[in-house]
């Protein structure tokens, strides 16, 4: 079960403190990824779609095709900001950089 407690700016904070490549912008988690190759683009789209369907969570997705990016953010909208289930799909998506 997803944890909704909406976190303070300083929990959120900490947490960026290990998510590479993920920063706060108004209520969100933000994430721009660049990805050269399409085939690896095609499998970090995979692996972000694993993510949505094994979490039950669902962020916005912005595919740049002239620019081989992918930009992800990510709130919990029935709670009005960022929550642990927020950082959860942060840490899950970067996954697939390990």
């Amino acid at each position: 079960m997803e944890n909704k407690k909406v976190l303070t700016d300083e929990e959120i904070e900490q947490y960026l403190l290990d998510l590479v490549g993920w920063k706060k912008e108004f209520k969100c988690l933000s994430a721009r990824f660049y990805i050269e190759n399409w085939n690896s683009i095609t499998q970090f789209l995979k692996h972000v779609a694993q993510v949505i369907e094994d979490t039950n969570h669902h962020p916005d997705i912005i595919f740049h095709t002239a620019t081989k990016t992918i930009t992800i953010s990510t709130t919990t909208h029935s709670e009005g900001g960022i929550t642990q289930a927020d950082i959860d799909l942060a840490k899950k998506i970067n996954e697939f950089f390990n």
